[in-house]
């Protein structure tokens, strides 16, 4: 099945289940039913009623029903009057709207809407005259479509969960339940996927996050305001050490700026004017405006301004692990890949020439290759977005976006890295390289960014004077290699299943007793970790150990430390005494080493 077939089955599915939907409870409401990423969802409003997963089984019975009777799909058109008085008589308020909207603002607000829920648009910018829907039994739904030929024709499917979610996403607007399933062409595909749902499960960053006492959230402090736990603070901080010490030995300089800032500075980089509703704003008491910092940039630009006269200061590369705070819709918070704060962006910004900017983003590249490399990070891929300069809009000079966009494919093209190029996609300012991965549910994700700017020197007005003692304007790459730290330790979390790699763990060994004869030797052996210093990656990097000696079983501490996911367990019994040995055990394998030689085992570690 190719992917339009597909596509056309998961649509005629979303319409199938709204049908189901109406036939158990005829007081539905419908939102927008469109199709995602393996399946499909509807939004819908039943009142005081909430649909629960106690619901589905029926839910699916009824849209099995309307399966087997096999209606034709027959798509018919109405002039935009009538398909309003169609949604008055049917009671269908949010359809109502929609229309209403297309008959104000014609194919303006069309391209807004979404796609799957609207009728035949007329092209270029003459007013929407009519609108198609689609019938199959006794269900009649506004649609542009397509469907398949008849609902005999939709494959495998099952429902998966149902969710709030705001009416056209704004929090103002009524609340809807959002009933979504999944689908694919056959039952084994379909059987398939679910397998794989079922470890993603398993993985699930928030999950190991409070099993693992990495971070939690409370009611009382906020959505999207994560708690780092004791054992999440060692693993961020490890993570902030690690970049720092890599970049400072590059040449990196950190800095520090202020979690907020007057609005000034915003409206002179722009962001008060196209960014305000994603910021946190507050006044002081003699009434002047401060944001609550959502990104480094103007900061940055600020502190350039005082440090750069020639291009003899040139490149210049500031960095910084700053708390920032967005302003995020609550029904898009996921644990720690998307928070409202604080996002520690592993941020920096070089300043450069334009004839040092391949050789720059050659050492972001190689930079972004050690740190996955470190990490045991393969499976990552480069996408370079470019504009398609005949329709995108973009702001500047176009030789300067067409050089800096030659020089990026060079610098990629002399390392030899794996990256794809999508016009059309750059943002508005320059240039945009992403790192690319698939998360624990294959979908294409970002990890992190790199992004040439060559507009905000122009309006931060931002110089250097010249070889000739002419001013010129730099060139800013804007990187993050770890993208937020917050929402890489996410990530990572999901990718190792928690069993973070020894360095990073936080809890590295726990020393097991099998009795308390063996106590003494216990010390001997503390005492040879509390003098083994790891080099590597962490600098000066203390073992971090603790010491079960509980009057339980040698199995239950086994158990409670494997499910601690603590990558060295050492097991201590009077035989490891006698021979002057320790029992390691790994999640790996396990073998007998001398306490002579543990020190040089943990560092091989």
């Amino acid at each position: 099945m190719n992917e339009e077939q597909l596509y056309a089955m998961r649509h005629s599915l979303a319409h199938i289940m709204a049908q189901a939907v109406q036939h158990l409870w005829p007081q539905a409401k419908f939102g927008v039913g469109p199709v995602i990423d393996n399946g499909f969802y509807y939004d819908i409003d039943l009142g005081e009623t909430k649909i629960s997963e106690d619901d589905f089984k029926k839910i699916e019975e009824e849209m099995r029903t309307i399966i087997e009777n096999d209606y034709e799909f027959v798509r018919s058109e109405k002039a935009i009057d009538e398909a309003i008085g169609w949604s008055q008589q049917a009671m269908q308020p949010y359809k109502e709207e929609l229309l209403n909207d297309l008959r104000r603002a014609g194919t303006t607000i069309a391209k807004d809407l979404d796609a799957a829920e609207l009728g035949t648009i007329a092209d270029g910018d003459a007013a929407i005259e009519s609108v198609s829907f689609y019938t199959d039994g006794d269900f009649t739904d506004l649609c542009r479509g397509p469907h398949a030929r008849s609902t005999g024709q939709v494959g495998a499917f099952k429902l998966m969960r149902v969710a709030g979610a705001y009416w056209r996403g704004k929090e103002t607007n009524p609340q809807m339940q959002r009933l979504y399933g999944i689908a694919f062409a056959t039952h084994e595909e379909l059987e398939a996927h679910l397998t794989m749902l079922e470890e993603a499960k398993k993985r699930d960053h928030r999950v190991l996050g409070e099993q693992l006492g990495i971070f939690t959230f409370s009611e009382d402090v906020g959505k999207g305001l994560p708690l780092m736990m004791p054992r999440g603070s060692i693993i961020k901080n490890l993570l902030s050490r690690y970049m720092r010490q890599l970049e400072e030995a590059r040449g990196y300089k950190y800095v520090d700026t202020p979690a907020i800032t007057h609005e000034k500075l915003y409206q002179k980089s722009g962001h008060a004017k196209f960014y305000a509703e994603d910021m946190f704003s507050m006044e002081d008491a003699e009434g002047q405006k401060f944001y609550v910092s959502p990104m480094n940039c103007p900061h940055h630009h600020q502190i350039y301004s005082k440090v750069v006269q020639s291009y003899h200061d040139l490149p210049l590369r500031l960095a910084e692990h700053a708390g920032l705070y967005r302003h995020e819709l609550s029904g898009t918070l996921t644990g720690l890949i998307r928070v409202r704060g604080p996002i520690t962006q592993n941020d920096a910004h070089l300043y450069v020439t334009q004839d040092q900017l391949k050789d720059e983003f050659k050492n972001v590249l190689e930079l972004f290759r050690e740190v996955y490399q470190t990490f045991g990070i393969d499976d990552y891929w480069y996408r370079l977005s470019l504009p398609d300069y005949e329709k995108d809009k973009y702001e500047g000079d176009k030789n300067v976006w067409e050089s800096s966009g030659n020089l990026i494919r060079e610098a990629m093209d002399e390392l030899g890295v794996n990256y794809i190029e999508a016009e059309g996609e750059a943002a508005f300012y320059g240039p945009k390289v992403d790192v690319q991965t698939r998360n624990v549910l294959g979908k294409e994700d970002s990890i992190a960014t790199s992004q040439v700017d060559i507009l905000i020197p122009e309006r931060m007005d931002l110089t250097y004077v010249d070889a000739n003692s002419d001013k010129q304007r730099p060139i800013i790459i804007h990187r993050a290699i770890l993208g937020s730290i917050e929402r890489f330790m996410g990530f990572y979390l999901e990718k190792t299943a928690g069993w973070l790699p020894f360095w990073l763990a936080p809890e590295q060994i726990r020393i097991l007793t099998i009795n308390d004869t063996v106590m003494a030797y216990v010390d001997e052996i503390k005492q040879v970790l509390e003098r083994t210093v790891l080099m590597q990656p962490i600098k000066y990097n203390e073992l971090r150990y603790s010491v079960d000696d509980r009057n339980e079983s040698l199995g239950k501490k086994i158990r409670e430390a494997t499910a601690w996911k603590i990558p060295v367990q050492l097991i201590v019994g009077p035989k490891d005494m006698e021979t002057r040995q320790v029992s390691v055990r790994r999640q790996q394998a396990e073998e007998k080493v001398a306490l002579d030689s543990l020190a040089e085992y943990l560092e091989k570690l």
